[in-house]
This record gives C-alpha cells, sequence and structure tokens, in this order.
C-alpha cells in the first residue's frame, strides 16, 4: 500500500469563493487531495495519475464538488491519517468513472 506521502497528498481548505489552498496541519483542513493509489501502481508513479479529492464531514457545504461523500478524519497529520465512519457515513472511497478505485484511507495509506 503506498502511504500518503508517497502520493503526494496535501491538506486543503476552500474558501468563500471555492478556491482551494493548501494548508500544513490536519485541524486547519477541509479536505484532502491525492494522487490515486490504483492509478500511482498502474502508471508506476505520477505520470499520468489523476487526483481524488476528499472533503472532511461538517467542513464543506454539501452541494460543493465532489458530492456527496464526506469523510471523518482522525489522526494528527499525514503519516498517521485515517478516516474513520462517521454518523450515516462510509469511511471507503468508491470513484465512479475511470478507474472505479475503491478503497480506504488507514494510518497513512491508501489501499
Amino acid at each position: 500500500m503506498p502511504t500518503l506521502l508517497e502520493l503526494e497528498a496535501r491538506f486543503i481548505k476552500v474558501d468563500s469563493n471555492k478556491i482551494y489552498s493548501t494548508v500544513d496541519y490536519l485541524g486547519s483542513a477541509d479536505g484532502i487531495i491525492f494522487l490515486c493509489p490504483k492509478c500511482f501502481k498502474a502508471n508506476n508513479g505520477s505520470v499520468g495519475t489523476h487526483s481524488v479529492l476528499c472533503w472532511f464531514s461538517g467542513k464543506v457545504p454539501d452541494d460543493l464538488d465532489p458530492k456527496p461523500g464526506r469523510w471523518t478524519p482522525q489522526g494528527t497529520g499525514l503519516n498517521d491519517l485515517t478516516f474513520i465512519p462517521g454518523s450515516g457515513k462510509s469511511n471507503s472511497m468508491l470513484l465512479l468513472g475511470g478507474c472505479n478505485w475503491h478503497g480506504f484511507i488507514v494510518n497513512g495509506q491508501a489501499d
């Protein structure tokens, strides 16, 4: 399983104009963006690999794309980030269309 660091993960924040910026800490982030682990493996690296964007529960409006998914993060940063099941929410991610990656974020790794 590749680590989030290998997948060039970054915490992101979105402003009222829906412009994303990178932030350094989980506590100030609205979500995370990282390279798709399935395509990263198939492409032997980042060239040609698309990104995955995950918004955190309660951090952004429900109508902000991508939707409908929202995830509950746990941990202190990229090295130990884990998505845990939230109230009525899943901890897995499923990308519809394209590569159809289905996976989890557990202890700083994407599987």
